[in-house]
């Protein structure tokens, strides 16, 4: 089960697209303790862990989204729709 504070970021940045949701969730990792790289080849595997959710990816994009999905199951995110 998730926890509510990675639900509920969850449902924030699923409505915002591109660059914002980037930004947002680059904030939110370093402001919690995290690191996160801003210069990064476009086709690397990307690790999120945030709020005690881990997601991956090819690129911060596809991440993102799957982060999303496992931090709330009821959004869908399809990679390409940010």
């Amino acid at each position: 089960m998730t926890n509510e504070t990675a639900r509920a970021f969850a449902e924030t940045i699923a409505k915002l697209k591109g660059r914002e949701r980037q930004d947002s969730v680059a904030c939110a990792v370093i402001e919690t303790g995290g690191l996160y790289p801003y210069s990064m080849p476009p086709n690397s595997l990307v690790e999120i862990q945030l709020h005690g959710v881990f997601a991956t990816g090819m690129g911060e994009d596809e991440a993102i989204g799957n982060w999303i999905a496992k931090a709330s199951p009821k959004l869908t995110t399809p990679v390409g729709a940010e």
